[in-house]
């Protein structure tokens, strides 16, 4: 589950698996779900609506920066790739939610100059209504439970390993304008925003930037 590796430069001390590679060196998780164009856009897909009943998907906002992932140490040519941590919650409190997380990586020149290439990893998630902890402004808590999805992932088996299955909590603060605020309860850390409407609602993080895992 994505967005469950979120924030690897704000950890926090009350949440799990808030960073999806040990040897991160994240200086602070993209927008099209199969894109692995290796160019310089400033807009990575051309994603539109998703959900039942027309949620806006986040991913659009995405735009690839990986050139500023080679700065690294006193380094300029260290390989690496820009992370982007994204999901989509369809439901509601009373039935639960289902739906998908991904873990998208976008290299610079030095990364596919290694062989690397643009890649993503999906995890298909059920998550239903718990503890806002301390989020006292949210609406609604969540525990979401996510399992890899190897059919649609792409990054090597090396980069997957360690993330077969995951667990969450999540809190989200619905606000008036149809954005979602999405934070950590153990800590009441915020980490992403996105959208919501009645069939659900999705998170972005941009998560800097992270080294091959080979």
């Amino acid at each position: 589950m994505l967005a469950l590796l979120f924030l690897a430069c704000t950890a926090d001390p009350g949440d799990t698996q808030l960073d999806t590679n040990p040897d991160d060196t994240d200086t602070g998780g993209d927008t099209d779900t199969g894109d692995t164009d290796t160019g310089d856009g400033d807009d990575t897909g051309d994603d539109t609506d998703t959900g039942d009943g027309g949620l806006r998907d986040i991913r659009d906002e995405m735009a690839r920066n990986a050139d500023a992932c080679a700065i690294i140490g006193g380094h300029d040519d260290v390989p690496a790739a820009q992370q982007y941590y994204w999901g989509e919650f369809l439901g509601d409190e009373a039935t639960g939610w289902t739906g998908d997380e991904a873990w998208y990586l976008f290299g610079n020149e030095a990364w596919y100059a290694r062989g690397l290439e643009d890649c993503e990893i999906w995890f298909t998630v059920t998550a239903e209504v718990a503890s806002k902890g301390a989020c006292s402004g949210c609406d609604v808590g969540l525990i979401a439970e996510a399992a890899v999805d190897t059919d649609r992932t792409t990054c090597p088996d090396a980069q997957v390993e360690g993330y077969a299955t995951m667990t969450e909590p999540y809190a989200v603060e619905l606000l008036g304008d149809g954005s979602v605020d999405w934070y950590f309860p153990g800590s009441g850390t915020y980490f992403a925003d996105g959208y919501w409407d009645a069939s659900g609602m999705n998170y972005l993080a941009d998560d800097g930037c992270t080294l091959p895992s080979d």
